[in-house]
């Protein structure tokens, strides 16, 4: 039997049903479409029919086109701006299936049971359990599913299909090209003040006047931007992840056009994540480099390049300037501000809801309000020794409170060491390799400061959004398992090599 499989006629045959059964199925699709009154869903099915026949012809061609049609945010716009059906977005990470696939039987490769992996599922499994011990069982298995489609589903097929230094490198580069078109359209709307244009729905705003700054004639309001995510501080978030990978091939490529390319993704990357004006993003930018600096990801130099240039950035954008300023007020909170001035409204509901946030955890320590459930009380436990009235559902706007409140201690304890494991792992993997290949170590050092970025920010937003996290963690760890099996394989070779 596996001689058969591995027989390159019957490769060539069974490509050749399955692109036959996709042209039937694209047909049919576009067929339905049209009868429905879709032509551009009727388009896109017959379009997709040769970028399907690419892929089986060169399986891990679907890696990086995957990875930037997530990052970038491009299929749930389509959904939502043009009237692309829901399912699409749902689909986007199929593709990767096929890559999947031809890993483990024709290759014969085994499964790769990443370092996160089994805590995952003991995490979902216990968001499971807190769902049916939940008052509305109903919404909180919405919760469990979104973890199990959009995290342990993409992390399973993701850490399976990036198996090596070329794997890794494209899936890099893929997603400083999503940060890179991200952040240079935010540029050109805040260059051209194109606030009455979303651009497609790929440079939204956010919503409300944004804030006061002088202009040298007064006062002006400035908007917030939120590219195609939709949420400002989301997008801070999303955008600041990326400013360690497009830096690290900086770092490691050779040639000057693409360290130069590098280098100018950098930079639109750190503009579209300081024009979102989060003060958030500010704070986990510079615990980030700390962070990187005292685990020596960064070295002091690297770090005062990286200083010059967040300076470079609040000259050229001297607004964030004037957002930055209030962050001293937040100390107000505990009666202790260095400024005359009381928190703003905002500080004092993310303050009033985080507090909301521990009395439910407290309230129920073992099972939690149930997954995606905490919202749905922040205004009643915001009641009781609150700093500012809530109105309506309100989210937790911060991740390590929202997870105990929503899925008890078990859930925290469970997510901390999932955590603990992909970091731990990096670290070790990183050792191994940094002698040997410097490129892996780099690399591993990037995402290693990707999710330190992410988790800092974390502190202030409730975990929404969370494809980009699942992703994140899920290349971490792809890029923890491709050192370790290179740092075998160059031991084994000289190994080899002195007998």
């Amino acid at each position: 039997m596996l001689k058969t499989l591995n027989n390159p006629a019957v490769r060539m045959d069974g490509r050749r049903v399955v692109a036959v059964l996709l042209l039937l199925c694209a047909g049919l699709i576009a067929v339905g479409a049209i009868m429905e009154g879709q032509p551009l869903v009727a388009l896109a099915a017959v379009g997709a029919v040769p970028g399907a026949v690419f892929v089986l012809g060169k399986p891990d061609s679907a890696i990086p086109v995957v990875l930037f049609l997530i990052y970038s945010n491009a299929v749930v716009v389509a959904v939502r701006f043009h009237g692309v059906p829901s399912i699409a977005a749902m689909l986007v990470p199929a593709p990767l299936v096929i890559p999947l696939f031809y890993n483990i039987f024709l290759r014969r490769q085994v499964v790769v049971i990443a370092p996160a992996l089994p805590w995952i599922v003991a995490f979902v499994s216990w968001q499971l359990v807190s769902a049916l011990f939940s008052q509305v069982p109903g919404k909180a298995l919405d919760g469990v599913l979104s973890t199990v489609f959009e995290g342990l589903m993409l992390y399973v097929l993701i850490t399976n299909v990036v198996r090596s230094t070329g794997n890794l490198r494209t899936g890099v580069w893929a997603l400083i090209a999503a940060g890179t078109m991200m952040g240079s359209l935010s540029v050109y709307q805040q260059a051209t003040r194109s606030f009455d244009s979303d651009f497609g729905g790929f440079a939204q705003l956010s919503q409300g006047e944004g804030f006061e700054v002088e202009d040298g004639h007064g006062t002006a309001r400035q908007r917030r931007l939120a590219g195609p995510v939709g949420e400002q501080n989301r997008y801070a978030q999303v955008m600041l992840m990326l400013i360690p990978l497009a830096l690290s091939r900086f770092w490691i490529e050779r040639r000057v056009e693409l360290r130069s390319v590098a280098l100018l993704a950098g930079v639109a990357i750190a503009m579209g994540c300081a024009l979102t004006f989060s003060r958030s993003g500010a704070i986990g930018f510079v615990l980030m480099l700390i962070v990187g600096m005292t685990l020596k990801f960064v070295s002091p130099r690297q770090v005062s390049m990286l200083g010059i240039g967040g300076l470079l950035i609040l000259l050229a954008v001297p607004q964030y300037r004037t957002r930055l300023m209030t962050v001293p007020t937040a100390f107000g909170i505990f009666g202790a501000s260095s400024t005359a001035e009381e928190p703003d409204g905002a500080i004092r509901g993310r303050a009033t809801e985080m507090l909301a946030a521990g009395r439910m955890a407290i309230d129920h320590p073992v099972f939690g309000v149930g997954p995606d459930l905490s919202g749905e009380y922040t205004r009643e436990y915001g009641q009781v020794g609150g700093l500012r009235a809530l109105e309506g559902p309100r989210e937790t706007h911060c991740m390590f409170l929202e997870i105990p409140a929503e899925t008890g201690l078990p859930g925290i304890l469970l997510f901390l060491r999932m955590l603990a494991g992909t970091i731990l792992s990096a670290l070790r993997a990183r050792f191994q390799i940094s002698s040997l290949d410097r490129e892996l170590a780099q690399t591993v050092s990037a995402f290693l400061l990707a999710i330190t970025g992410y988790l800092v920010v974390g502190i202030f937003l409730h975990m929404s959004y969370v494809r980009y996290f699942w992703l994140m963690l899920a290349m971490t760890d792809a890029a923890t398992c491709v050192a370790r099996t290179a740092s075998k394989r160059t031991i084994s070779e000289a190994k080899e090599a002195l007998t």
